[in-house]
């Protein structure tokens, strides 16, 4: 390549990355404010700032997806309630569980109707268990533990589409943890999650 194609490519490559970086913030002006009051930890790990990113992993990923607009409201309920009531950050199963009862608590559902307050409340519950667990408990998955307005699940397929959305968005903020905790991307639920590997790494940049 001669000089002139050089100084192209290089003019090019500048672009294109001013025009990531511009992409970037704007994504970052869509955060959520997020009541501190939700949490048992605001500041932590896993508090405010890993929900914003969170969030808008999810934003994206159910647009890439074409989602409906209801489901990708209450994916996005899930994405800001899922982490409340954590009380640490290390390996906690549990922290799910707590979180819903957060939820219910703080009177988070009772915008909501009972059905969508249940399948948000169910990715909430099993983000923290393992898929298949999930899998086996939504057709028999209720409000028998006492949740305010979270009946029976009406749509268990929606409500488990709502949870591997959510799992994904928080896998893609494993990159605040370092380059050797990345989400594995054969462990993604949607082939289109791997591609906003790079973007995650970007956000967690400007929003931390």
């Amino acid at each position: 390549m001669n000089p002139t194609g050089h100084q192209a490519a290089a003019r090019a490559a500048d672009a294109a990355e001013a025009q990531a970086a511009a992409d970037d913030a704007v994504w970052v002006a869509r955060a959520p404010r997020i009541d501190p009051d939700w949490f048992a930890r605001p500041w932590s790990l896993h508090g405010i700032r890993h929900t914003q990113r969170v969030h808008i992993h999810a934003q994206r990923l159910t647009r890439e997806l074409g989602w409906a607009e209801l489901d990708a409201q209450l994916a996005l309920r899930a994405a800001l309630w899922h982490d409340i009531g954590r009380t640490n950050d290390g390996v906690d199963d549990g922290h799910g569980e707590q979180s819903a009862f957060r939820a219910g608590r703080l009177s988070l559902t009772d915008a909501l109707a009972p059905a969508d307050a249940g399948a948000v409340l169910f990715a909430v519950f099993f983000h923290s268990l393992p898929d298949q667990t999930a899998r086996e408990e939504a057709p028999r998955w209720h409000d028998e533990l006492g949740w305010p307005r979270a009946g029976r699940l009406q749509d268990p397929e929606q409500a488990l589409r709502i949870l591997w959305l959510l799992k994904d968005a928080d896998a893609l903020d494993r990159v605040r943890l370092g380059p050797w905790e990345a989400a594995d991307p054969r462990l993604l639920r949607h082939q289109e999650t791997a591609s906003h590997l790079p973007f995650a790494a970007a956000l967690f940049k400007l929003l931390s």
